[in-house]
């Protein structure tokens, strides 16, 4: 049996992505892709770095059916990425998602995407980054961090019918038998 997670870790980074696109006048592209270069010029990167449960999965049953009911299992969980922006205007790019990301308007745009919701974001600041032509170039980084409710579907039996019987348990089980 495959269980499928209804929020991916793509689902968020393209949301993410699709937030900075609105922001930033260079390409945003995923981290940690490999054999893929790093874009010609100014860029934005948006990297996975972890997820923290919030609570307790809330559990959901549906029956339509004994033989096909679901047991819906969703937990809150606070996602966290890193948003690195490289050139020129890597600082006034990283304030600016910064502080967009922490406003209504980052709620917004992310709400009506349906899938996460900014939590808090971390202060910008200034990475070393030193190119493969061994040329240094500007890098400013912040963590991003949302909240979203992943569930998952599980199968779940039910009962239609009981049929209940009263039994004498000294009779049917005599002691000391």
């Amino acid at each position: 049996m495959s269980v499928l997670i209804s929020i991916t870790e793509d689902d968020l980074v393209e949301d993410l992505g699709a937030f900075a696109d609105t922001l930033v006048d260079c390409e945003v592209v995923r981290g940690e892709v490999n054999r893929v270069p790093s874009p010609k010029g100014d860029f934005v990167v948006v990297t996975p770095m972890g997820i923290v449960g919030l609570s307790l999965p809330i559990t959901a049953y549906a029956d339509p059916t004994p033989e096909t009911g679901t047991r819906t299992l969703t937990r809150p969980t606070q996602w966290a990425a890193q948003v690195d922006c490289y050139g020129e205007k890597a600082q006034d790019r990283a304030l600016v998602l910064s502080i967009a990301l922490r406003s209504q308007y980052g709620c917004e745009f992310l709400g009506e995407l349906g899938r996460a919701q900014p939590l808090y974001t971390g202060e910008p600041r200034q990475l070393p980054f030193i190119t493969g032509e061994s040329q240094y170039m500007e890098r400013w980084s912040f963590d991003a961090v949302l909240q979203f409710n992943p569930s998952i579907s599980l199968p779940q039996q039910f009962a239609d019918q009981l049929h209940v019987d009263v039994v004498e348990v000294d009779e049917k089980y005599p002691p000391g038998a």
